[in-house]
């Protein structure tokens, strides 16, 4: 396996940014003499709190890379939601410019059917979010405990996190960054969307978020395949999940 932090000029947040790459090692990347096969690509985006090297401390995402022989990409999307701020950096647009970008500079397919996204509550949002307003770039995608209810945030209070910096002084976030109907809305529009698999613990306060996500979805036609059963909110769940999600994307 060949990990690769990347520290990069970012041309949307005008400034160096980073993220890893996990690219399975082939015969051909020790012959210059070799055309190197083109990997498929996951990306996966992380929770609140945690950043572009959480899968690789608390995961064991580079044993899967390589068991299935797929790339993965984390890129750190501090604690934006995935969104363009209000007051901040305009995460949204990076983590497609990071996914540009990798596409550009390593052996990564290009191919629809070989590009993946995954991620898990804040970053199952962000996925949730990409995916939707982006579903030409990835096949199959896969929300982890996702925040299904940016509603219920308004009002959180997690350190130097404030709601405000993402979507301004409002009371709601309907016509916002996180407005969760509209983007599923004009997804649906799309006729295009990848195929799709929700999963989240039993114990985790997300759970019934996410059967009511899930039950919106399957209302409007959408098919999807939904798991729970045993788990927290914890990289205990997300370890498990991703190498499901991994499994899955690779059929």
């Amino acid at each position: 396996m060949a990990l690769m932090h990347i520290n990069f000029y970012s041309k949307v947040l005008g400034k160096h940014h980073y993220f890893n790459i996990i690219l399975p090692e082939a015969d051909s990347h020790y012959d210059t003499g070799s055309q190197n096969k083109l990997l498929p690509t996951l990306m996966i985006l992380h929770g609140l709190s945690s950043d572009y090297n959480s899968y690789l401390r608390f995961t064991s995402i580079e044993r899967y890379a390589n068991d299935y022989g797929i790339a993965i990409i984390l890129p750190d999307g501090d604690n934006s939601f995935y969104t363009n701020m209000k007051y901040g950096h305009s995460y949204e647009d990076h983590i497609l410019e990071v996914w540009n970008y990798a596409h550009s500079i390593f052996p990564l397919s290009l191919d629809r059917l070989d590009n993946f996204l995954a991620g898990h509550s804040m970053g199952g949002f962000g996925a949730i979010k990409t995916t939707f307003e982006h579903p030409e770039l990835f096949s199959k995608a896969c929300f982890m405990s996702a925040t299904t209810n940016p509603e219920k945030l308004l009002n959180y209070k997690w350190q130097d996190f404030q709601m405000a910096n993402i979507i301004g002084e409002v009371s709601t976030t309907r016509d916002t960054e996180l407005d969760i109907t509209t983007i599923i809305e004009n997804g649906i529009l799309s006729n295009n969307l990848p195929e799709l698999y929700i999963m989240c613990g039993q114990e985790d306060e997300l759970h019934s978020d996410n059967l009511e996500f899930a039950d919106t979805l399957h209302s409007k036609g959408v098919k999807l395949k939904f798991e729970d059963g045993p788990g927290k909110h914890d990289y205990a769940y997300w370890d498990q999940g991703i190498k499901k999600a991994i499994e899955w994307m690779s059929k």
